[in-house]
């Protein structure tokens, strides 16, 4: 069904900062109707300027990272809102004096000749979910950091240590947290205290995420994706969450575009060299799709032989490696879904006969 056109009577654009906000107002012959230049705590003043423009109104306001406050508080109170592609209108505007009132008097002009390159604005639903899903990376990084620090500490003493889970290392230290120096005792159990808050709150953050995903709207998608081994309820509802809905997207290009994991070209005197990956869009969606690719991998030895012809091209950098499978995974994810078709596993990786060849090579290397 196509989208009711509107004639707008009035456009706004808008410049965000952490303190500072700077609007321009242009009615649709590009002429200014009016501006303001406030700071971002006097949401009455804001309001109000909105609410006298001219209706129907429309605004646009430049994507930087807690642009989400002013949307959710000024949604109602124009007509339509939009989020502007700050990275292609840098691009569009070419050199000019850059300042904030030029900035938003820019984007007012664009959305008023329909030439704004404008972003994808989750709904309330879509936006709680992928919340829960950037929490989850979150507590994860601490937890991930709090055992590579309980590694260091064993490492330092040579003792070989337990599963670092909290239970584990806690029964671990008090077998053997004596053969530990009395600081490194206290900076192992502290850290261990900081691994059994995580997974206490991880538990019922599970809980949380799995429940949201099982809602009418996201079902279909999550059962689609956790056909694919390695992507289980919280993989598949971060993916599912920060990409949104599939279908905004022309070709899985523009997705691994939009998503951060294509290479960043620079050409000079007739020459392109491939750079490191541009990280435009959501980490947590780049985190989410990589650790996915790496578990996938472990089960389907098509992928782990992909993987590994990737790392003897890099060198045996296994994370260069690691980040094109999981572009290769979101380019698989996108197909599956375009064609409403479930993942094709390939055979099975045979984990033992990898390993016994890990140890044959090690062999050889020390006799050679």
């Amino acid at each position: 069904m196509s989208e009711t056109i509107v004639a707008y009577e009035s456009f706004s654009g808008t410049d965000l900062h952490k303190d500072t906000v700077t609007l321009f107002a242009v009615d649709p012959r590009g002429q200014v109707l009016s501006r303001l230049k406030t700071h971002t705590k006097c949401v009455g003043t804001i309001e109000a300027w909105l609410l006298a423009l001219p209706r129907p109104s429309r605004l646009a306001v430049e994507a930087v990272g807690f642009v989400e406050w002013f949307i959710d508080r000024f949604r109602g109170c124009v007509d339509r809102i939009d989020i502007a592609d700050a990275t292609e209108l840098a691009n569009r505007r070419g050199k000019r004096r850059k300042n904030d009132p030029n900035d938003a008097l820019d984007v007012a002009k664009r959305l008023a000749r329909d030439e704004c390159p404008l972003g994808f604005i989750a709904d309330e639903e879509l936006m709680q979910l992928r919340k829960l899903g950037r929490h989850w990376r979150q507590l994860s990084g601490v937890l991930a950091r709090a055992k590579q620090c309980m590694r260091s500490i064993l490492l330092a003493a040579n003792l070989r240590g337990p599963k670092f889970d909290g239970a584990s290392a806690q029964r671990w230290l008090l077998s053997y947290g004596h053969l530990l120096k009395p600081v490194q005792r206290r900076a192992f159990g502290n850290l261990t205290e900081i691994v059994q808050l995580v997974e206490l709150q991880r538990a019922p953050l599970r809980h949380a995420i799995i429940d949201a995903a099982r809602s009418q709207r996201f079902a279909p998608l999550m059962e689609l994706l956790q056909s694919v081994p390695g992507i289980g309820p919280i993989w598949g509802c971060i993916i599912a969450a920060e990409i949104g809905p599939f279908d905004r997207f022309p070709n899985a290009d523009a997705l691994e575009f939009w998503a951060g994991l294509t290479a960043d070209l620079k050409e000079s005197a007739g020459r392109t060299q491939s750079g490191k990956i541009t990280k435009a869009g959501s980490r947590t969606l780049r985190w989410a799709l990589c650790k996915a690719a790496v578990t996938l991998c472990q089960c389907d030895a098509r992928q782990e032989a992909v993987r590994q012809r990737l790392i003897r091209r890099t060198g045996g950098i296994k994370a260069k490696a690691n980040v094109a499978m999981g572009r290769r995974l979101l380019g698989v994810l996108y197909a599956m879904v375009r064609d409403n078709k479930s993942y094709e596993c390939g055979p099975r990786r045979n984990r033992t006969s990898a390993a016994n060849k890990a140890r044959a090579r090690k062999r050889r290397k020390e006799v050679a």
